[in-house]
Protein backbone atom coordinates (compact mmCIF):
# COMPACT_ATOMS: atom_id res chain seq x y z
CA UNK A 1 0.00 0.00 0.00
CA UNK A 2 1.35 3.33 -0.99
CA UNK A 3 2.06 5.11 2.22
CA UNK A 4 3.01 8.38 0.61
CA UNK A 5 0.87 11.70 -0.37
CA UNK A 6 1.77 14.63 -3.58
CA UNK A 7 1.96 16.48 -0.60
CA UNK A 8 5.27 13.96 0.29
CA UNK A 9 6.46 14.19 -3.22
CA UNK A 10 6.45 17.83 -2.81
CA UNK A 11 8.30 17.66 0.68
CA UNK A 12 10.61 14.88 -0.46
CA UNK A 13 10.89 15.64 -4.81
CA UNK A 14 14.26 13.04 -4.19
CA UNK A 15 12.03 9.93 -3.08
CA UNK A 16 12.09 7.08 -5.67
CA UNK A 17 8.24 7.29 -5.31
CA UNK A 18 8.80 11.29 -6.05
CA UNK A 19 10.58 10.35 -9.15
CA UNK A 20 8.16 7.76 -10.60
CA UNK A 21 4.89 10.12 -9.75
CA UNK A 22 6.44 12.71 -12.05
CA UNK A 23 7.06 10.64 -14.79
CA UNK A 24 3.37 9.71 -14.91
CA UNK A 25 2.51 13.09 -15.25
CA UNK A 26 4.55 12.76 -18.43
CA UNK A 27 6.24 16.55 -18.42
CA UNK A 28 9.25 16.33 -20.62
CA UNK A 29 12.51 18.57 -21.96
CA UNK A 30 10.78 19.94 -24.93
CA UNK A 31 7.67 20.93 -22.94
CA UNK A 32 9.72 23.30 -20.58
CA UNK A 33 9.23 26.11 -23.20
CA UNK A 34 5.48 26.10 -23.41
CA UNK A 35 4.05 29.32 -21.47
CA UNK A 36 2.13 27.39 -19.03
CA UNK A 37 5.41 25.28 -17.52
CA UNK A 38 7.02 29.14 -16.91
CA UNK A 39 6.54 28.55 -13.52
CA UNK A 40 7.88 25.51 -13.00
CA UNK A 41 11.23 27.09 -14.14
CA UNK A 42 11.12 30.24 -12.50
CA UNK A 43 11.11 28.11 -9.00
CA UNK A 44 13.48 25.79 -10.51
CA UNK A 45 16.06 28.94 -10.85
CA UNK A 46 14.50 30.36 -7.37
CA UNK A 47 16.06 26.96 -5.75
CA UNK A 48 18.94 27.44 -7.63
CA UNK A 49 19.49 30.92 -6.29
CA UNK A 50 18.34 30.71 -3.11
CA UNK A 51 20.98 27.69 -2.36
CA UNK A 52 23.94 30.11 -4.02
CA UNK A 53 22.51 32.90 -1.59
CA UNK A 54 21.35 31.41 1.57
CA UNK A 55 22.53 27.82 1.20
CA UNK A 56 19.08 26.73 2.35
CA UNK A 57 15.90 26.16 -0.39
CA UNK A 58 12.89 27.66 0.89
CA UNK A 59 10.71 25.03 2.54
CA UNK A 60 7.46 26.64 2.04
CA UNK A 61 5.39 25.97 -0.87
CA UNK A 62 1.65 26.56 -2.34
CA UNK A 63 1.59 24.21 -5.02
CA UNK A 64 2.13 20.07 -4.87
CA UNK A 65 3.17 19.50 -8.38
CA UNK A 66 4.96 22.87 -9.34
CA UNK A 67 7.29 22.30 -6.39
CA UNK A 68 7.87 18.45 -7.16
CA UNK A 69 8.43 19.40 -10.79
CA UNK A 70 10.58 22.27 -9.97
CA UNK A 71 13.23 19.90 -8.13
CA UNK A 72 13.26 17.58 -11.02
CA UNK A 73 13.91 20.84 -13.08
CA UNK A 74 16.27 22.65 -10.74
CA UNK A 75 18.66 19.61 -10.90
CA UNK A 76 18.80 19.77 -14.50
CA UNK A 77 19.87 23.36 -14.14
CA UNK A 78 22.80 22.79 -11.62
CA UNK A 79 24.02 19.72 -14.36
CA UNK A 80 24.00 22.09 -17.49
CA UNK A 81 26.01 24.65 -15.36
CA UNK A 82 28.69 22.30 -14.69
CA UNK A 83 30.34 23.59 -11.86
CA UNK A 84 31.15 21.46 -8.39
CA UNK A 85 30.73 23.47 -6.22
CA UNK A 86 27.71 24.12 -7.32
CA UNK A 87 26.42 21.02 -7.24
CA UNK A 88 27.46 20.34 -3.87
CA UNK A 89 26.20 23.41 -2.28
CA UNK A 90 22.62 22.71 -3.97
CA UNK A 91 22.98 19.44 -2.53
CA UNK A 92 23.53 20.54 0.68
CA UNK A 93 20.65 23.24 0.50
CA UNK A 94 17.52 20.58 -0.39
CA UNK A 95 19.25 18.28 2.61
CA UNK A 96 18.60 21.14 4.69
CA UNK A 97 15.12 22.01 3.42
CA UNK A 98 14.08 18.20 3.64
CA UNK A 99 15.48 18.44 7.75
CA UNK A 100 12.83 20.86 8.43
CA UNK A 101 10.36 18.47 7.16
CA UNK A 102 12.17 14.96 8.68
CA UNK A 103 11.79 17.25 12.04
CA UNK A 104 8.47 17.35 12.63
CA UNK A 105 7.82 13.33 11.29
CA UNK A 106 6.83 10.47 13.50
CA UNK A 107 8.54 7.47 13.97
CA UNK A 108 6.44 5.65 11.70
CA UNK A 109 7.19 8.13 8.84
CA UNK A 110 10.98 8.39 9.32
CA UNK A 111 11.06 4.52 9.18
CA UNK A 112 9.58 4.79 5.69
CA UNK A 113 11.15 7.42 4.56
CA UNK A 114 14.59 5.27 5.33
CA UNK A 115 13.07 2.36 3.66
CA UNK A 116 12.24 4.13 0.56
CA UNK A 117 16.20 5.51 0.13
CA UNK A 118 17.30 1.84 0.69
CA UNK A 119 18.14 1.61 4.76
CA UNK A 120 18.06 -1.52 6.78
CA UNK A 121 16.12 -0.16 9.35
CA UNK A 122 13.84 -0.87 11.87
CA UNK A 123 11.64 0.24 14.71
CA UNK A 124 13.22 -0.47 18.17
CA UNK A 125 10.59 -2.62 20.71
CA UNK A 126 11.84 0.44 23.93
CA UNK A 127 10.44 -2.11 26.60
CA UNK A 128 12.38 -5.59 25.38
CA UNK A 129 15.14 -4.03 23.49
CA UNK A 130 16.42 -0.26 24.09
CA UNK A 131 13.92 1.87 26.32
CA UNK A 132 16.09 5.36 25.13
CA UNK A 133 16.19 4.75 21.45
CA UNK A 134 13.30 4.19 19.01
CA UNK A 135 15.49 2.88 15.74
CA UNK A 136 17.88 0.19 14.90
CA UNK A 137 20.10 1.08 11.83
CA UNK A 138 22.31 -1.37 9.94
CA UNK A 139 25.83 -0.70 10.87
CA UNK A 140 26.60 -0.52 6.80
CA UNK A 141 23.68 2.74 6.84
CA UNK A 142 25.30 3.71 9.77
CA UNK A 143 28.78 4.22 9.05
CA UNK A 144 28.01 5.40 5.69
CA UNK A 145 26.60 8.33 6.90
CA UNK A 146 28.38 9.55 10.30
CA UNK A 147 31.51 9.02 8.96
CA UNK A 148 32.29 12.60 8.21
CA UNK A 149 30.59 13.32 12.10
CA UNK A 150 33.43 14.55 14.58
CA UNK A 151 31.20 14.54 17.40
CA UNK A 152 32.56 11.83 20.09
CA UNK A 153 28.98 10.52 20.48
CA UNK A 154 29.10 9.40 17.18
CA UNK A 155 32.09 6.94 16.71
CA UNK A 156 31.11 3.42 17.12
CA UNK A 157 32.81 2.96 20.41
CA UNK A 158 30.36 5.11 22.20
CA UNK A 159 27.27 3.71 20.57
CA UNK A 160 24.90 0.90 21.27
CA UNK A 161 25.65 -1.92 19.18
CA UNK A 162 24.19 -5.37 18.52
CA UNK A 163 23.51 -8.23 16.13
CA UNK A 164 24.76 -5.74 13.63
CA UNK A 165 22.68 -2.81 14.18
CA UNK A 166 23.54 0.38 15.71
CA UNK A 167 20.72 1.98 18.05
CA UNK A 168 19.66 5.52 17.28
CA UNK A 169 16.73 7.96 18.43
CA UNK A 170 14.63 9.71 16.02
CA UNK A 171 16.74 12.87 16.59
CA UNK A 172 20.05 11.35 15.73
CA UNK A 173 18.21 9.20 12.74
CA UNK A 174 16.87 13.00 11.12
CA UNK A 175 20.71 13.84 10.92
CA UNK A 176 21.90 10.09 9.51
CA UNK A 177 18.78 11.03 6.92
CA UNK A 178 20.23 14.50 5.73
CA UNK A 179 23.47 13.38 5.29
CA UNK A 180 21.99 10.44 2.59
CA UNK A 181 19.74 13.16 1.38
CA UNK A 182 22.60 15.24 0.52
CA UNK A 183 24.63 12.62 -1.07
CA UNK A 184 21.65 11.28 -3.31
CA UNK A 185 20.87 14.92 -4.73
CA UNK A 186 24.66 15.72 -5.27
CA UNK A 187 24.73 12.53 -7.48
CA UNK A 188 21.60 13.03 -9.18
CA UNK A 189 22.54 16.49 -10.09
CA UNK A 190 25.95 15.12 -11.51
CA UNK A 191 23.76 13.11 -14.52
CA UNK A 192 23.94 14.19 -17.94
CA UNK A 193 21.14 15.65 -19.53
CA UNK A 194 20.38 13.65 -22.38
CA UNK A 195 18.37 15.50 -25.45
CA UNK A 196 18.22 19.07 -27.07
CA UNK A 197 18.14 21.84 -24.29
CA UNK A 198 14.94 23.83 -24.39
CA UNK A 199 15.89 27.92 -24.85
CA UNK A 200 13.67 28.66 -21.72
CA UNK A 201 15.86 26.13 -19.63
CA UNK A 202 19.42 27.51 -21.35
CA UNK A 203 18.14 31.09 -20.26
CA UNK A 204 18.00 29.64 -16.35
CA UNK A 205 21.37 28.44 -16.85
CA UNK A 206 23.11 31.54 -18.39
CA UNK A 207 21.36 33.58 -15.46
CA UNK A 208 22.91 31.13 -12.86
CA UNK A 209 26.43 31.06 -14.16
CA UNK A 210 26.12 35.29 -14.34
CA UNK A 211 25.06 35.32 -10.54
CA UNK A 212 28.12 32.62 -9.77
CA UNK A 213 30.16 34.69 -11.93
CA UNK A 214 29.28 37.74 -10.12
CA UNK A 215 29.68 35.55 -6.74
CA UNK A 216 32.94 34.20 -7.43
CA UNK A 217 31.72 31.11 -6.28
CA UNK A 218 33.86 27.99 -6.45
CA UNK A 219 36.19 29.75 -8.61
CA UNK A 220 39.92 29.54 -7.43
CA UNK A 221 42.97 30.41 -10.05
CA UNK A 222 44.80 27.83 -10.52
CA UNK A 223 47.58 27.46 -7.94
CA UNK A 224 51.47 26.54 -8.54
CA UNK A 225 52.12 23.85 -7.01
CA UNK A 226 54.57 23.33 -3.96
CA UNK A 227 54.56 24.00 0.06
CA UNK A 228 55.79 26.87 0.60
CA UNK A 229 54.97 27.52 4.70
CA UNK A 230 56.64 31.27 4.61
CA UNK A 231 53.75 32.05 2.20
CA UNK A 232 50.78 30.41 3.83
CA UNK A 233 47.96 32.76 4.67
CA UNK A 234 47.70 33.81 8.21
CA UNK A 235 44.61 31.73 8.92
CA UNK A 236 46.12 28.36 7.38
CA UNK A 237 49.45 29.42 8.86
CA UNK A 238 47.44 29.10 12.23
CA UNK A 239 45.71 25.56 11.42
CA UNK A 240 48.53 24.14 10.73
CA UNK A 241 50.78 25.29 13.27
CA UNK A 242 47.85 24.05 15.60
CA UNK A 243 48.29 20.95 14.07
CA UNK A 244 51.65 20.37 14.51
CA UNK A 245 50.70 21.49 18.15
CA UNK A 246 48.52 18.84 18.45
CA UNK A 247 45.56 21.26 19.29
CA UNK A 248 42.00 21.09 18.75
CA UNK A 249 40.97 21.76 15.38
CA UNK A 250 36.91 22.45 14.55
CA UNK A 251 35.59 20.09 11.95
CA UNK A 252 35.41 23.37 9.32
CA UNK A 253 39.33 23.77 10.32
CA UNK A 254 40.32 20.61 9.46
CA UNK A 255 38.17 20.69 6.35
CA UNK A 256 39.80 24.02 5.68
CA UNK A 257 43.57 23.13 6.17
CA UNK A 258 43.25 19.53 4.25
CA UNK A 259 41.47 21.31 1.03
CA UNK A 260 44.28 23.73 1.32
CA UNK A 261 47.40 21.63 1.89
CA UNK A 262 45.74 19.11 -1.11
CA UNK A 263 45.19 21.96 -3.42
CA UNK A 264 48.81 23.45 -3.31
CA UNK A 265 50.23 19.85 -4.14
CA UNK A 266 50.15 17.85 -0.77
CA UNK A 267 49.76 14.53 -1.26
CA UNK A 268 46.89 12.38 0.27
CA UNK A 269 49.04 10.31 2.39
CA UNK A 270 51.05 13.55 3.53
CA UNK A 271 48.37 15.00 4.96
CA UNK A 272 46.98 11.36 6.36
CA UNK A 273 50.34 11.37 8.47
CA UNK A 274 49.74 15.25 9.27
CA UNK A 275 47.01 14.41 11.14
CA UNK A 276 48.50 11.20 12.80
CA UNK A 277 49.55 13.04 15.65
CA UNK A 278 46.09 13.95 16.77
CA UNK A 279 44.77 12.22 20.01
CA UNK A 280 41.31 11.88 18.78
CA UNK A 281 43.12 10.37 15.03
CA UNK A 282 41.48 7.61 13.42
CA UNK A 283 43.41 6.27 10.46
CA UNK A 284 40.02 5.03 8.31
CA UNK A 285 37.92 7.37 9.08
CA UNK A 286 40.63 10.11 8.25
CA UNK A 287 41.84 8.34 4.74
CA UNK A 288 38.01 8.07 3.94
CA UNK A 289 37.86 11.74 4.36
CA UNK A 290 41.25 12.73 2.73
CA UNK A 291 41.34 10.89 -0.02
CA UNK A 292 37.08 11.96 -0.84
CA UNK A 293 38.25 15.36 -0.39
CA UNK A 294 41.07 14.68 -2.79
CA UNK A 295 38.33 13.40 -5.43
CA UNK A 296 38.98 9.82 -4.87
CA UNK A 297 36.61 8.75 -3.32
CA UNK A 298 32.81 8.97 -3.62
CA UNK A 299 31.76 11.65 -6.07
CA UNK A 300 35.34 12.02 -7.45
CA UNK A 301 34.98 15.67 -7.36
CA UNK A 302 37.75 17.49 -5.40
CA UNK A 303 36.93 20.54 -3.55
CA UNK A 304 38.67 23.82 -2.32
CA UNK A 305 39.02 25.30 0.75
CA UNK A 306 35.95 27.91 1.83
CA UNK A 307 36.42 31.34 0.84
CA UNK A 308 37.33 34.17 3.28
CA UNK A 309 33.71 35.12 4.02
CA UNK A 310 33.38 31.83 5.22
CA UNK A 311 36.39 31.69 7.32
CA UNK A 312 35.24 34.98 9.17
CA UNK A 313 31.74 33.41 9.93
CA UNK A 314 33.55 30.46 11.86
CA UNK A 315 36.12 32.81 13.45
CA UNK A 316 39.44 31.04 11.63
CA UNK A 317 40.31 34.53 9.92
CA UNK A 318 43.36 35.46 12.51
CA UNK A 319 46.13 37.99 11.72
CA UNK A 320 44.71 39.18 8.63
CA UNK A 321 47.20 41.26 6.91
CA UNK A 322 46.82 44.09 3.86
CA UNK A 323 46.76 41.09 1.33
CA UNK A 324 44.10 39.56 3.06
CA UNK A 325 42.00 42.91 2.92
CA UNK A 326 42.80 42.74 -1.03
CA UNK A 327 41.72 39.16 -1.53
CA UNK A 328 38.48 36.78 -1.12
CA UNK A 329 39.92 33.58 -1.30
CA UNK A 330 43.23 31.67 0.77
CA UNK A 331 44.43 29.96 -2.77
CA UNK A 332 44.42 33.62 -4.31
CA UNK A 333 46.50 34.60 -0.93
CA UNK A 334 49.07 31.68 -1.73
CA UNK A 335 49.35 32.53 -5.56
CA UNK A 336 49.67 36.31 -5.16
CA UNK A 337 52.86 35.46 -2.50
CA UNK A 338 54.47 33.25 -4.63
CA UNK A 339 54.14 35.54 -7.79
CA UNK A 340 55.56 38.45 -5.55
CA UNK A 341 58.42 35.72 -3.86
CA UNK A 342 59.29 35.05 -7.82
CA UNK A 343 59.69 38.82 -8.96
CA UNK A 344 61.93 39.50 -5.94
CA UNK A 345 64.07 36.45 -7.04
CA UNK A 346 64.17 37.66 -10.49
CA UNK A 347 65.60 41.21 -9.36
CA UNK A 348 67.83 39.77 -7.67
CA UNK A 349 69.69 37.68 -10.33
Amino acid sequence: MEVFTREDWAKYPFLPGASQYLRELGLGLPELDRPEYRPILDRAEERVRQAILRGKVDPEFFDVDLEAFSFVVALMLVSLVGNEYLRRRYALAEAERARVYLAGEGVERLLEIARSIGWRIRKVDMLKEARDYQFALSLKDYLKNSVGFHDLRWKLVNRLVHGGWVYITSGEATRLLVEEIKRIIEERAGRKIDGKVPEGLQAKVNQIRALLSEREVGRVEEVPKGVYLEHFPPCIKNLYNALLGKRHLSHVGRFTLTTFLLNIGMAPEEVIKLFSSLTDFDERITRYQVEHIAGERGSRTKYTPPKCETLRTHGLCVGADDLCRRIKHPLTYYKLKLRSAGRSKAREG
